[in-house]
């Protein structure tokens, strides 16, 4: 698993001409960690804890707690990305989708919530192309290799959330890893009529990944206008067994306990603030991945506001602005690789009962940035999250 993973890096290196994928990034370590949260989270800078009102999140299990009726949450985020090397002066755009969460929560009589959440963790898609020369005998032929990485790191959770007396919620989810991984590296010489004897030479594997996680969270709505909640999830490895026909061998990674700590507090009639913290420690996977690709500990930071008395054709439409920091745990280029970005949103009631709303729809959009060294990207990325209730 080990020597893929570092042709990958080193072809990012080479100036790559992705074709498709959401981020260079995802060639360095392990692949690019997935923010969690929906379209509301997104928009206020990547806060998904401590936020006023109840949703189903996998990384924290307590805020699905304050929901009244059976709920589907379903995300779907396309991007759009312009990349750039200051050392080459290469350049070129690509973009991709992908739907990096699904949750479902059922009410378990008057115990609580069932949850179950299926979110994307580690996305490995990625594409790169090099020219190359070969010599052949006396004769020098131009060649061109190609790398196509497919796939990458999910999580399943169940999960059951409940109220503790007026004003506390607890919850607990057990998870695992699931997911596979197909890369695969072609070396094809362009000029086929002069060299007619030389085959494509064509190297690579397929992996399925495992592994456990256990998932705890609570809040607590302090008075009627602060909401503080916290989370933590331990991971026992994350195991990448190799199919029979692939030549490189089973690894197994240490995934880092996850700290997270958000709350928001009402300033004012209808406007709100939002802060939140997360912390990894990445350099468990040192051993098993090339000099300097892991980057050990890391933070993200979002700070937010929310306008909630905002309306549109009659109907409740929240506006919210944010801005958002991350560290990466991997490089490329044995630099500090960050996100930074700036987001804004709405929501939108399309059924509402009262307070019961059954039916919501939430929108982000995020200007950022991600670089690691000489290269850099700039992208558009979008959020739309659909919740239904009632079901």
């Amino acid at each position: 698993m080990k020597r893929p993973l570092s042709i990958l890096a080193l072809l990012a290196l080479w100036g790559p001409l992705p074709a498709s994928g959401q981020s260079l990034m995802n060639a360095a370590g392990l692949g690019l960690p997935i923010s969690p949260g929906d379209a509301r989270a997104r928009a206020l800078g990547g806060v998904a804890l401590g936020l006023r009102g109840a949703t189903i999140l996998g990384t924290d299990p307590s805020a699905a707690a304050g929901l009244a009726l059976p709920t589907v949450v379903m995300t779907a985020q396309p991007s759009w990305v312009d990349f750039g090397r200051s050392d080459t002066g290469e350049s070129g755009r690509f973009r991709g989708t992908r739907f990096p969460s699904l949750g479902i929560a059922y009410p378990a009589w008057s115990l609580g919530m069932v949850t179950l959440t299926f979110e994307s963790y580690l996305d490995q898609r990625f594409e790169a192309e090099r020219p190359v020369t070969l010599q052949l005998l006396d004769e020098e032929a131009p060649a061109t290799d190609e790398f196509v990485s497919r796939g990458g790191v999910s999580q399943v959770r169940l999960g059951f959330a409940r109220t503790v007396g007026q004003s506390a919620r607890v919850g607990v989810a057990v998870g695992r890893y699931t997911g596979t991984s197909t890369r695969r590296l072609v070396r094809s010489v362009n000029d086929t009529l002069a060299f007619e004897s030389f085959e494509s030479f064509q190297d690579g594997g397929r992996w399925s990944y495992s592994g456990a996680s256990l998932t705890a969270g609570a809040s607590v709505t302090v008075g009627e206008f602060a909401e503080v909640a916290g989370s933590a999830t331990w991971s026992s490895g994350l195991e990448a067994t190799a199919s029979e026909d692939t030549r490189g061998s089973d690894r197994t990674w240490d995934v880092p306990l996850e700290l997270r700590i958000g709350a928001s507090a009402v300033l004012a009639p209808g406007l709100s603030l939002a802060a939140g913290i997360t912390r990894a420690d990445w350099s468990g996977v040192d051993d098993d991945l090339a000099d300097g690709a892991s980057l050990g500990s890391t933070y993200a930071l979002g700070v937010g506001v929310e306008l909630t008395r905002a309306t549109f054709l009659g109907r409740s439409a929240p506006l919210r602005f944010g801005y958002s920091r991350r560290d990466l745990p991997f490089t490329l280029a044995d630099a500090t690789p960050r996100e930074t970005a700036w987001t804004g949103g709405l929501g939108l009631a399309l059924d509402q009962v009262g307070e019961l709303v059954r039916a919501a729809v939430d929108l982000a959009v995020e200007r950022g940035r991600r670089e690691d060294g000489p290269v850099a990207e700039d992208f558009w990325r979008a959020s739309l999250t659909l919740r239904l209730s009632g079901l």
